[in-house]
């Protein structure tokens, strides 16, 4: 009976590195992948106009612009229909703001401040490339192409005022210009996962369609 006992667990110490690792390659069938990414440069920023509120004129930067953006933060969902091939969706969001003081030719200033916002719902496909060249399951080589819609609000203040030699001084208060839109959006990828344990990895992946460069965690389910 000892020997029996003996037996069963060098067999299960033998099996253990397989079980960790039981797929032969990153993505089965039947597998979903969630995860979260943080995406930089890119993002499409229309940008403020400084000819928005009536004539155009000569502006002078007097440097004092400044901008913020916020990268763009993304959620994505997907099922391996077939062991190399995943589908699913991807939602993404950014922001970007910026501050101008900008100088008429003439002495009038105009003080304005511009924000914009921007969603993205896609659907998403990869092919995955570790059945193709003998990788493990630890290693995850996949390309990939976005496509679906983008969703924008803007919303630009300005103040518009003369110098300090009339009495009082000249000011308008423009009302605030509100706008949205809405397009197609898309794009391709390719990146690479690397799961430090069974069913977590980090990401990296670079193209076109919201940003360069993405990375973030990934969960295989």
């Amino acid at each position: 009976m000892k020997k029996i006992i003996y037996l069963v667990m060098a067999l299960a110490l033998i099996a253990t590195p397989s079980m960790i690792y039981a797929q032969d390659a990153a993505t089965t069938k039947g597998d979903f992948l969630l995860d979260v990414g943080v995406g930089f440069w890119g993002g499409y920023v229309t940008g403020y106009n400084p000819g928005n509120f009536g004539d155009s004129y000569s502006w002078n930067d007097n440097g004092t612009d400044s901008h913020v953006q916020i990268p763009t933060l993304s959620l994505t969902l997907q099922k391996a229909f077939w062991d190399d091939i995943t589908i699913g969706g991807q939602f993404a969001i950014n922001a970007y703001g910026s501050t101008h003081d900008v100088q008429q030719g003439n002495g009038y200033y105009q003080h304005s401040r511009y924000t914009q916002t921007n969603m993205f719902f896609l659907g998403r496909g990869e092919y995955h490339f570790n059945r193709l060249i003998g990788w493990g399951p630890k290693y995850d080589l996949y390309a990939g192409a976005l496509a679906g819609v983008r969703v924008s609000t803007a919303a630009q203040t300005q103040i518009y005022e003369g110098n300090s030699t009339t009495n009082p001084p000249y000011r308008t208060d423009y009302p605030d210009r509100r706008s949205g839109s809405a397009g197609p959006n898309g794009g391709v990828v390719g990146g690479i996962r690397y799961y430090f344990v069974r069913n977590t990895s980090v990401f990296a992946e670079a193209g076109v369609g919201i940003n360069f460069i993405r990375v973030g965690l990934n969960w295989r389910l």
